[in-house]
């Protein structure tokens, strides 16, 4: 008797169990996070977030520069042992009293009014595929929190490697060789929509917060401190028309190939930093320099 209540407690327990998927297989385990990430059946997938960017000076106050939005597309390329994803990825800095995506802003520590530039990245692709001598440690390499009816795939990222920016060339904007950050990446995923094995795209709500360097556009690179960005999200089941108008709108004016994915693949990956150097490289040569 007392097995069987054990049993029973079990199965109410566990969403997963009776089910095909096996998540502490991990060809099972790097498939569902393939579900969430992406779409297995190759089609465009867009997760969409919001958020704030502040200020943290030591010594001082934090304060709230920007409202902060954005979003990523992405098709997957299933491959043996895993997946690619061919992603774009847009962001912007808006006034965060009234909403509206900045052309310029009044830094609030320099006094001065400066052209922002926006997070443009294109190519940010993934190569997910894993060899079998690594894919039993894949619950280490993508780490997951089970919290009852929900699972939590997470990254927390630290890169630190050499800037694209240098401080012989642009001082006025990077205050160091290196560039280092944190990046914390959590999808949320209803433990019931994983099980369900006919869905070749799982629905996942998501959180992501940096810490960064000054953005070079800020020319803050004599100063102490970082940025903090603090947003949380979804993936749209709708994908590219499904964001919001002020979003979709913007890009079609001005950067038409970020409404749809990439097509093949392509290295290295876009980041604001080296966007910025291409920015600058390109005004030199508007300017005969």
């Amino acid at each position: 008797m007392q097995f069987k209540i054990l049993l029973l407690c079990l199965l109410c327990a566990s969403p997963l169990l009776g089910s095909g998927l096996d998540l502490s297989n991990p060809e099972d385990y790097l498939q569902a996070f393939l579900r969430v990430r992406g779409d297995a059946s190759g089609k465009e997938v867009v997760y969409h977030w919001t958020g704030q960017v502040y200020s943290i000076i030591p010594g001082e106050k934090s304060m709230q520069l920007f409202d902060f939005e954005g979003y990523s597309i992405a098709r997957s390329i299933v491959e043996e042992g895993g997946f690619k994803l061919l992603t774009r990825e847009a962001a912007f800095f808006k006034d965060h009293r009234t909403g509206k995506i900045l052309e310029s802003w009044r830094n609030p520590f320099t006094g001065h009014t400066i052209p922002v530039v926006h997070i443009f990245n294109d190519p940010v692709n993934q190569d997910m595929s894993i060899s079998k001598e690594y894919l039993p440690y894949i619950h280490q390499i993508i780490p997951s929190t089970d919290l009852g009816e929900t699972l939590v795939f997470y990254m927390d990222i630290f890169p630190f490697y050499p800037s694209p920016l240098n401080t012989r060339e642009h001082g006025e904007y990077v205050g160091s060789d290196m560039y280092q950050a944190g990046e914390f990446f959590q999808f949320f995923v209803d433990k019931n929509d994983l099980a369900n094995e006919e869905m070749d795209s799982v629905p996942a709500n998501i959180s992501w917060n940096r810490i960064s360097p000054w953005m070079p556009f800020m020319r803050m690179a004599d100063r102490a401190g970082n940025l903090f960005f603090v947003c949380r999200g979804r993936k749209l089941e709708g994908g590219f028309e499904s964001l919001p108008d002020q979003i979709r709108t913007y890009i079609l004016d001005h950067k038409p190939e970020f409404a749809s994915a990439p097509a093949e693949w392509s290295e290295p990956n876009e980041t604001s930093w080296s966007y910025f150097r291409k920015l600058l490289e390109q005004n030199q040569e508007e300017r005969g320099e």
